[in-house]
């Protein structure tokens, strides 16, 4: 089991991190496996978060990487440390251990409604009528 979620082969939080998607490398870990013989959904790289959002369409994750790294990291602190998969309370918040402005993070956060009321609003389409 890994020390951190940033260093965890099994979450989501180490991709993103450092983004790397190389399709023939779980595809080769499958065959290793025999798992492909009954995959049948479509290998991808993982959604983006913010900035997503266009006039008709979210094609993201509607909050940023920052946050989501806090979620995880709030969340894991959150689990009894006698239980397994819990991130132990002596390590360092994951905004330090990434070397990532906590102030910049906080200021964001507080005037999250603020700051992107507009951004995320999304427009809904009108029905057509028929002709």
């Amino acid at each position: 089991m890994a020390d951190t979620p940033e260093t965890s082969d099994h979450t989501s939080i180490k991709e993103r991190i450092a983004p790397i998607f190389d399709l023939a490398e779980p595809v080769k870990e499958q065959v290793a496996l025999e798992s492909l013989l009954k995959f049948d959904v479509p290998l991808k790289p993982l959604a983006v978060f913010e900035g997503n959002v266009t006039e008709h369409e979210q094609t993201g994750i509607l909050f940023s990487l920052r946050d989501y790294l806090e979620l995880v990291d709030f969340t894991g602190r959150c689990v009894r440390e006698n239980k397994r998969g819990a991130i132990p309370s002596h390590l360092p918040p994951i905004l330090q251990r990434l070397d990532i402005d906590g102030a910049t993070w906080l200021e964001g956060a507080v005037g999250f409604e603020k700051n992107y009321r507009v951004r995320f609003s999304r427009r809904r389409s009108r029905p057509r009528k028929s002709a």
